[in-house]
């Protein structure tokens, strides 16, 4: 065997033994189907926690206080708190989930995403932290054709 051949090999089996022995995502869509149809940001939050009892705060929201354009309003959201899961909800759309986020016991939560609101409507952010679920709103005013009032 030649020095590449010994190279290219030892280096593709270094890569796949830094693959995680276990991943683990669960599909919300599957097990908790009621989320994604719950009209309700209460009726979502149970449907997705198992519960509906929030306590304010331990999270970071970034949102625009006035969205232009509805279809792609920026979200972001971060905690330093040991969240296993963390979802959005909002309460201007027919559906109230937006995302559902499992997370690992030593991941960070800093995420930075976009959503859709069809109307001014609140953000809700929510994170189970053993068992607790915090949680943070705010109120997006979405302005039709981009007037800002």
């Amino acid at each position: 065997m030649n020095r590449r051949n010994f190279l290219g090999l030892s280096l593709g089996v270094a890569a796949v033994s830094m693959i995680p022995a276990t991943l683990s995502a669960e599909d919300f869509r599957a097990t908790k189907p009621k989320a994604w149809t719950a009209t309700k940001v209460d009726e979502a939050i149970k449907a997705v926690f198992g519960s509906s009892a929030l306590v304010e705060g331990g999270i970071a929201l970034s949102a625009p206080d006035i969205a232009e354009n509805g279809a792609v309003i920026p979200i972001s959201f971060t905690t330093d708190l040991k969240a296993k899961t963390i979802a959005v909800f909002q309460d201007a759309n027919p559906e109230a989930t937006v995302a559902v986020f499992t997370m690992g016991s030593k991941a960070t939560a800093d995420y930075a995403i976009r959503i859709k609101m069809q109307k001014t409507g609140k953000v809700t952010i929510v994170a189970n932290v053993d068992g607790k679920l915090h949680s943070i709103t705010k109120e997006v005013k979405v302005t039709i054709g981009g007037c800002g009032g």
